[in-house]
């Protein structure tokens, strides 16, 4: 399943193939009502034996990935990222669009390239019969399968088909919850996060679970194999105190390995708030990621198997 979410084709703002393929996944259980919202988001509720308290937990199924501006000259292309990419991550990197089409993208001076100076980029097609194909608009992501070790995966898109993977097998597994329970897979997160904006506004819940990768590095605490990561804060968003409490005291009593994040790099959809903001909690789950947003993000095998066994007990004990 984590292969099939990581090898799909879904940019920010084109998840609808996705998204589909999630919907006909969930169709079938019989415990839930599902329904993709007028934005694209898809949602999986479930009615709780005790409707006091509304809980909704989410993750984000967009990636990172590129879209054609206009035609430089034949067969090569100027183009903009849709997320945050910095430059040398999409240097020399096979890409492909969602109807098939592939190129590659190389730096006009690969010895001027700034994080963000899209200017020195070329998306170049080199296949002459599909070139009357390529039009202003087409996106395009890594072309590059996931790929498994003894422990690690590795591969474009973890960020955050990951956590969708874990969201869909806790899923499968709740047929009894205690409070109404909304599952969502948003849209749009690494653009606009309306998505998000669109759910929290919409069922207004009592707490707002956001389960997302997180890049390590020397502005996270965050470290590849040591558990599922439990957010203080990032660098926009911040997890309410009681309920990183709570969280804490879930994985402690049930043997989760997991770690503290407090980061200054990136953020989630846990800085969304809703137009008619009914001041719901908000918590912040991570899964550690390496190269995040590029071609070889790495992820470790355990740190995904602790969210998967960590979130069965936070939706259920919340």
């Amino acid at each position: 399943m984590l292969e099939a979410l990581c090898n799909m084709i879904a940019v920010s703002g084109y998840e609808k193939q996705l998204i589909n393929f999630l919907y006909q996944k969930l169709e079938t259980l019989d415990y839930g009502k599902i329904h993709i919202d007028s934005v694209g988001n898809l949602v999986f509720f479930i009615k709780g034996e005790d409707s006091k308290k509304k809980i909704l937990a989410r993750a984000h199924v967009d990636e990172v990935g590129f879209q054609i501006i206009a035609e430089i000259s034949k067969g090569q292309y100027s183009l903009k990222s849709l997320g945050n990419i910095k430059t040398w991550n999409a240097h020399q990197q096979r890409v492909i669009s969602d109807n098939g089409l592939k190129g590659v993208i190389y730096a006009k001076d690969p010895l001027q390239m700034k994080p963000y100076n899209y200017d020195n980029l070329v998306l170049e097609i080199n296949d002459s019969y599909a070139l009357d194909k390529v039009s202003p608009g087409d996106v395009f992501t890594f072309d590059i399968p996931l790929q498994e070790t003894e422990e690690f995966f590795i591969g474009k898109a973890l960020d955050n088909r990951a956590s969708c993977f874990c969201l869909w097998d806790i899923i499968s597994k709740c047929k009894s919850l205690k409070n109404d329970t909304y599952f969502c897979f948003s849209v749009m997160e690494e653009t606009n996060m309306r998505g998000a904006r669109v759910l929290n506004t919409s069922i207004q819940p009592d707490i707002c679970i956001t389960i997302d990768a997180s890049c390590v590095g020397d502005r996270n605490s965050l470290k590849l194999s040591n558990g599922v990561g439990i957010k203080i804060s990032d660098s926009m968003g911040l997890s309410s105190p009681a309920c990183v409490g709570r969280a804490i005291e879930i994985a402690s009593n049930n043997g989760i390995i997991f770690q503290m994040e407090v980061s200054d790099c990136g953020t989630s959809e846990l800085v969304i708030s809703n137009e008619v903001d009914n001041g719901y909690e908000e918590l912040g789950i991570s899964i550690p990621c390496s190269h995040i947003h590029s071609a070889n993000s790495i992820m470790h095998k355990d740190d995904i198997a602790e969210c998967r066994r960590y979130l069965s007990y936070l939706i259920s004990e919340i």
